[in-house]
C-alpha cells in the first residue's frame, strides 16, 4: 500500500502533466505515479474533481480512471473535450455512445444545462459507475441508458478486456473478441438499440453533437442512426482504431464512404484541437479521434 496518500501528490502530477515545455521530459514521471498507485491492492477508489467543479470516482487501477484522476483528462482526448466545449451549446442535445463511467457524459451535461444529454453504456460495471458518478453532480438533464447501439435491435455478447500488466483497460471491452484470447475472455450478455428507433420513441426533435467510442462496432452504430444523422446534422465525435476495426470485419472505406454519402466532411482532431482533413483511408493513422461535420 502507497504510503503517501494520492490526493497529496495530485496537484504536483497535474501541474506536471499539464506543463507543456516539461511534459516531453518529465512525462515519464507521470506515467511512473500512475503505475505505482496502480499496483495497489485492494485497488485505490478515490473521489477528484475534473473541469473545475465536476465530481467523478476513480480506481487507480484502471487505465482511463487513473488518467482521469491523476491528469484531470485522459491523454488521447484532449482535442474531443476540446471540440465539446466549443461546439455543444448550453440548451444543446448531446449523445455520448459508449459513455463509460460518464466523463464525457458529465462535461456535456454541465455545458448543455438547459439541453438534454442521452448516454448509452452497456457494460454493468461501466453502467453503475456512470449512474452514481451523474448522480453524485445532481444532473437532471441526463437520461441513462444500458443499452449497446447498432444497426438492429437485439442482443449480443460484451467481451471484456483480458487483464494484463499493471492496469486494466476496462474501457477495451467490445462486442468482438480478441480472437486467440476468447475463451479466456469474461463476458457478459448485453442489449443493443438503433438510435433512429430510440429518437423516434423519446421524441427527440433536435441532436447537436454525437461522440462515439465503442471499440470496432462504430460502422453499425452509424447505420442504426442514419435517420437521425439525416435529420438533424449533428457534428460526430468517434474514435476511429484500425484494428478494432478490423475484428470487427470493417473497412475505414466503408466508414468514409458512410460519410461522403451523407455529405459530411471528416478530419482527425489533434490533442491540440488542430484538424486534418481525411481526404482517404491513406489519411488515417492505426488510432485517431475523428470529427464529422456537415457540409451544408
Amino acid at each position: 500500500m502507497p504510503i503517501i496518500p494520492p490526493q497529496l501528490l495530485q496537484p504536483a502530477v497535474r501541474n506536471l502533466a499539464n506543463c507543456n515545455l516539461l511534459q516531453g521530459r518529465l512525462w515519464k514521471y507521470v506515467v511512473m505515479v500512475r503505475k505505482h498507485y496502480a499496483k495497489s491492492q485492494p485497488p485505490l477508489e478515490v473521489e477528484t474533481m475534473i473541469e473545475g467543479d465536476i465530481r467523478i470516482r476513480t480506481s487507480l487501477s484502471d487505465h482511463i480512471e487513473a488518467q482521469l484522476f491523476w491528469q484531470g483528462y485522459q491523454e488521447a482526448d484532449q482535442g474531443v473535450l476540446e471540440m465539446i466545449r466549443k461546439r455543444l451549446p448550453s440548451d444543446g442535445v448531446f449523445i455520448d455512445i459508449g459513455a463509460n463511467i460518464g466523463s464525457f457524459t458529465l462535461v456535456a451535461a454541465k455545458i448543455a444545462q438547459h439541453g438534454e444529454v442521452h448516454a448509452f453504456e452497456p457494460s454493468a460495471h461501466h453502467f453503475f459507475r456512470l449512474s452514481k458518478n451523474v448522480a453524485m453532480n445532481g444532473f437532471g438533464n441526463v437520461s441513462l441508458n444500458r443499452t449497446g447501439l447498432s444497426d438492429q435491435r437485439g442482443s449480443a455478447t460484451l467481451f471484456l478486456p483480458c487483464l494484463k500488466g499493471e492496469m486494466n483497460n476496462s474501457g477495451a471491452a467490445s462486442l468482438y473478441s480478441c480472437g486467440t484470447e476468447e475463451n479466456s475472455q469474461a463476458r457478459e450478455d448485453i442489449d443493443l438499440v438503433r438510435l433512429d428507433d430510440y429518437v423516434s420513441e423519446k421524441g427527440i426533435e433536435r441532436i447537436d453533437l454525437v461522440k462515439i467510442d465503442i471499440e470496432g462496432a462504430e460502422f453499425n452504430a452509424l447505420k442504426g442512426s442514419r435517420s437521425a444523422l439525416s435529420e438533424f446534422r449533428p457534428i460526430v465525435l468517434m474514435e476511429l482504431d484500425l484494428e478494432n476495426l478490423k475484428r470487427a470485419g470493417c473497412a475505414p472505406e466503408e466508414i468514409l464512404s458512410f460519410w461522403e454519402n451523407l455529405k459530411y466532411e471528416v478530419s482527425r482532431v489533434e490533442n491540440s484541437g488542430d484538424l486534418i482533413p481525411i481526404r482517404n483511408a491513406g489519411d488515417l493513422k492505426l488510432h485517431q479521434n475523428l470529427i464529422c461535420c456537415p457540409m451544408d
